[in-house]
């Protein structure tokens, strides 16, 4: 239970940061100059710990990871991932990633890249979400 108030957590936060203010796209919004939401469609993807992962040493499992970040990279640079994280509790979901791509088709695509689920470490489940367009979450330098 504790996943799903993280994850209202997340959703209520990048709602509040999005710059938008109203749902509604009525006549009654539009004649009190309230500004509509834009929606669109992301793909969720929960990142599961694998069941029967594979046992690996040190060294590959950090090979794999560092994979795993540089292609969490290459999405965020390509614009299509707009937020990625852990889970910090050591459950069985272990992540997320928010995709901003076209199809579930795509999604899936992206994903086949990446090292954590094609070792067997990871399995993805994907959702389709519907959401205000314009995710953004800034990305600071690190120092």
């Amino acid at each position: 239970m504790n996943n799903i108030k993280l994850i209202l957590l997340l959703f209520i936060s990048l709602v509040m940061t999005s710059g938008n203010y109203s749902f509604s796209q009525d006549n009654d919004s539009l004649k009190n100059n309230e500004p509509e939401w834009e929606m669109k469609t992301y793909y969720f993807v929960f990142l599961n710990a694998a069941p029967d992962r594979p046992k690996i040493d040190s060294v590959k499992s950090a090979e794999i990871q560092a994979g795993h970040m540089a292609n969490i990279d290459k999405m965020f640079k390509a614009g299509k991932c707009r937020l990625a994280g852990p889970f910090l509790d050591g459950g069985e979901m272990r992540g997320i990633f928010i995709l901003d791509v076209a199809s579930e088709e795509e999604a899936r695509e992206l994903l086949s890249y990446d090292p954590a689920i094609n070792s067997g470490r990871l399995i993805p489940v994907i959702k389709p979400w519907f959401g205000p367009a314009g995710l953004i979450v800034e990305r600071k330098a690190r120092k």
